[in-house]
């Protein structure tokens, strides 16, 4: 369970037809950052990550001649509740509190740049295999 704190999108032009394989090379890039991706079973989204601070849900939707990709982010709704209840528990464990609040915030920001760079790199990819493939047959 989860509290979701952002939605983000981004449109990806000219590869409307290939969204699996946008998928898989996202997948491949999010695992060449350590992130371990795999299929969503919740509709509306094809792949999620999670961990203990948080999870990702990740969609890429056909619109036009693009792909919208995007991601719906989360945080832990544990481990917000307990750098909630430390502090109220005993004022002691408010400096607990503060560390997990920022190792927290940490890895939800790098959780949020490996998807983005992992969508730009899969894309980028994707476009210049399309651009080696038009050469060669030119």
């Amino acid at each position: 369970m989860s509290l979701h704190l952002t939605i983000s999108e981004k449109i990806y032009l000219n590869i409307h037809e290939k969204k699996d394989e946008f998928l898989k090379k996202f997948a491949e890039e999010m695992a060449r950052r350590g992130f371990k991706v795999k299929p969503s079973r919740e509709s509306g989204f094809d792949i999620i990550y999670s961990d203990i601070f948080g999870e990702a849900k990740i969609y890429a939707l056909p619109e036009g001649k693009a792909i919208r990709f995007g991601y719906k982010l989360g945080v832990s709704f544990i481990v917000f509740a307990l750098a909630i209840l430390f502090p109220v528990i005993d004022f002691n464990f408010i400096i607990i509190s503060a560390a997990l609040l920022v190792l927290w915030t940490i890895r939800v920001l790098i959780l949020r740049g490996a998807i983005n760079e992992s969508a730009q790199a899969a894309y980028s990819l994707l476009t210049i295999k399309e651009e080696v493939e038009e050469e060669t047959t030119t």
